[in-house]
């Protein structure tokens, strides 16, 4: 079992829970999975921030007691969003963590999810009670709550959503937030870290600086048996850079959402895929086979392992692995129909903006076809800048809204 605070959490929201909120609020189960794997971080790095304030932790833990008083929280989350004591205590926290950016926070996590922002504060507040009621089930005290939030610090503000740190002033701390800037689903930039040519450099000088400490002293044969020794060690470190540098860059691709610990998916044909918890294939999955789950025209899945080449529709290798899931999952369930939508952000042209949107979709879609998906289960279409699912006023939002996303249009 994960003993990491931000997954025992998030183990208290089930499907069920999810399914429940969805009917609650009138929102899609995706994006109310989506804004509470926000929502939770969220508030926890609002505690992590004020921890050491021991006034703040006195207010804290008066909750944590008017929270234990108030039922069994973490068995009964859903009806906290109709309101009641529970939900209530949950809005003094937000309050208390937040103040005056209560709304810009709220509006935050409904950005995340493309949920209403009414639905987000509610899910703030039930998030927030069930969070006071785990301090309380697991009795800890107020030391022990502080000692606890520090040692999670880095899980906590890794799990951010972007654009948060900066909201709350506290981005000395909040170390993660580049990896927020690469589009979730589909990333057209991979700059950034130690340039290429400086490592090359000084790989260079630090074998010239070794072969002339080799020198001082040494014999002609001597010298030259050094000098062969270090070409070839030299050539091999240059040969051997590039890797280093595309597995430093997958790295940071890899973590740019934070998306759960990856699982085995088991489907219907008993195929099994490698694929993260939070990851589209899950969530596809388990909507395809709850058989209450209707299909309509407001749930998307976002890809969330995508690249594309900058301002082109070439998709790049590291995404054949999320391509291949998605095509063993319509082989797993071949009455599956499906549309694909391409989305950019509002820079540039808009035609050109629809056009590459469209030419990105149905470059999926071929990829698609030559894993053995037939055509006819599939429809592509682009939107361009259209159905933003976040703020196009900062790069982490715009790249949010970069993305490629799946409806299923037949169960």
């Amino acid at each position: 079992m994960d003993s990491s605070l931000l997954n025992q959490l998030k183990g208290y929201v089930t499907p069920d829970v999810i399914s429940q909120a969805g009917g609650i609020l009138g929102e899609s189960e995706s994006g109310i999975t989506n804004s509470i794997s926000a929502a939770i971080p969220t508030l926890l790095s609002g505690f992590v921030n004020k921890s050491n304030d021991s006034g703040f932790m006195s207010s804290v833990m008066n909750l944590v007691t008017e929270t234990q008083n108030s039922g069994n929280v973490l068995l009964n989350l859903p009806p906290l969003l109709n309101g009641g004591k529970a939900s209530d205590i949950g809005s003094k926290l937000l309050d208390l963590l937040f103040g005056g950016k209560q709304s810009s926070v709220t509006d935050l996590i409904a950005n995340a999810g493309g949920i209403k922002s009414s639905s987000a504060g509610s899910l703030l507040s039930m998030a927030g009670a069930m969070i006071l009621a785990y301090f309380g089930k697991s009795g800890m005290s107020s030391s022990a709550v502080t000692n606890l939030l520090s040692s999670e610090r880095n899980n906590i503000f890794g799990a951010l959503p972007a654009g948060l740190g900066s909201l709350l002033g506290f981005s000395d701390n909040y170390r993660d937030e580049a990896r927020y800037a690469a589009s979730p689903v589909q990333n057209d930039d991979s700059g950034g870290g130690f340039p290429k040519w400086l490592l090359a450099l000084l790989l260079v000088g630090g074998g010239i600086l070794l072969l002339y400490m080799l020198t001082k002293g040494c014999n002609k044969e001597k010298v030259e048996e050094n000098v062969e020794t270090v070409t070839d060690s030299v050539k091999v470190n240059m040969d051997s850079l590039g890797d280093d540098i595309k597995d430093a860059a997958t790295e940071v691709k890899d973590a740019a959402v934070s998306l759960g610990e990856f699982l085995k998916i088991k489907l219907a044909n008993g195929v099994e895929l490698n694929a993260p918890e939070l990851g589209i294939e899950n969530q596809l999955v388990k909507w395809i086979e709850d058989k209450t789950k209707v299909v309509d025209k407001t749930t998307w899945f976002n890809f969330d392992r995508l690249l594309f080449d900058t301002g082109k529709a070439t998709l790049q290798p590291e995404s054949q692995e999320q391509l291949k899931n998605i095509a063993e999952i319509l082989k797993a369930y071949p009455a599956v129909e499906i549309k694909l939508g391409g989305y950019t952000d509002n820079v540039g042209d808009p035609a050109a903006n629809l056009k590459l949107s469209d030419e990105r979709a149905k470059s999926v879609m071929a990829e698609l076809v030559k894993l053995g998906i037939p055509a006819a289960r599939m429809a592509a279409e682009g939107y361009g800048e259209q159905h933003p699912v976040a703020s196009n006023d900062t790069e982490e939002g715009r790249a949010q809204n970069r993305r490629i996303s799946i409806r299923v249009t037949k169960k």
